[in-house]
């Protein structure tokens, strides 16, 4: 997947949202499961303040063979790499479960920067899978593209340019939606709290003149 930080000017909603994440830890969550992980760090960062907490990876597998071969000093029972195109169909959740996934235990998952580049029809398989493998407690934290008031999915200052750059790399924005059609399409989760441009500014008072990308909101969802 291509990291928004790319194609919009300013610091991106899911480089942002450690907060939700390390509060879930703290509040009892013992497994995490990060879809669409690409080369991102925050499972490896998480991992090392949580250590006793245990780690999956989901993410395309020419993606996951770079990982495995880059850290194979990983410890294979606290830190899973799963191969899995989210892109060619839904996650299936025999796959997680023979990877030693136990969906009694409490979990968080994590989907940063990846459901926008998703069909409608996989995101909300997604919402459904997950929550099947998800007991009571469990919290689901996801970045989503908030349409805009022409029903256009896009970056509040993205340039036509840019749009032509993510149609030629054939990764476009599929989908996006509004916080008040995002209570249902998130169902079975229940919405607890959207984090906007605004409320991440608040969070962070370091961040008071940065410049940060307006139109990726950060959800936070439990069952």
């Amino acid at each position: 997947m291509c990291c928004e930080k790319n194609v919009s000017p300013g610091l991106c909603a899911q480089h942002l949202s450690m907060e939700p994440h390390k509060l879930s830890l703290i509040n009892g969550a013992t497994q995490v499961v990060i879809l669409g992980a690409g080369f991102d760090p925050l499972g490896f960062e998480l991992h090392q303040e949580f250590p006793s907490a245990r780690f999956w990876e989901i993410d395309h597998p020419a993606t996951q063979r770079h990982k495995v071969r880059a850290l194979p000093k990983v410890g294979a029972e606290q830190f899973h790499f799963v191969a899995v195109d989210l892109n060619a169909g839904p996650l299936d959740k025999e796959t997680l479960i023979k990877n030693s996934f136990d969906p009694t235990d409490r979990t968080f998952w994590i989907a940063e920067g990846l459901l926008m580049y998703l069909p409608p029809d996989i995101v909300s398989l997604l919402m459904s899978t997950s929550k099947t493998l998800s007991t009571s407690g469990s919290q689901f934290a996801f970045t989503f593209m908030e349409k805009q008031s022409d029903g256009r999915i896009r970056f509040d200052s993205q340039s036509k340019l840019v749009d032509w750059w993510l149609r030629r790399r054939g990764e476009p924005f599929l989908w996006g939606t509004t916080r008040s059609e995002l209570v249902d399409l998130a169902r079975p989760w229940r919405v607890t709290r959207c984090f906007d441009h605004n409320d991440l500014r608040e969070l962070r008072s370091g961040l008071a003149d940065a410049p940060i990308a307006k139109g990726e909101v950060i959800c936070l969802a439990e069952i």
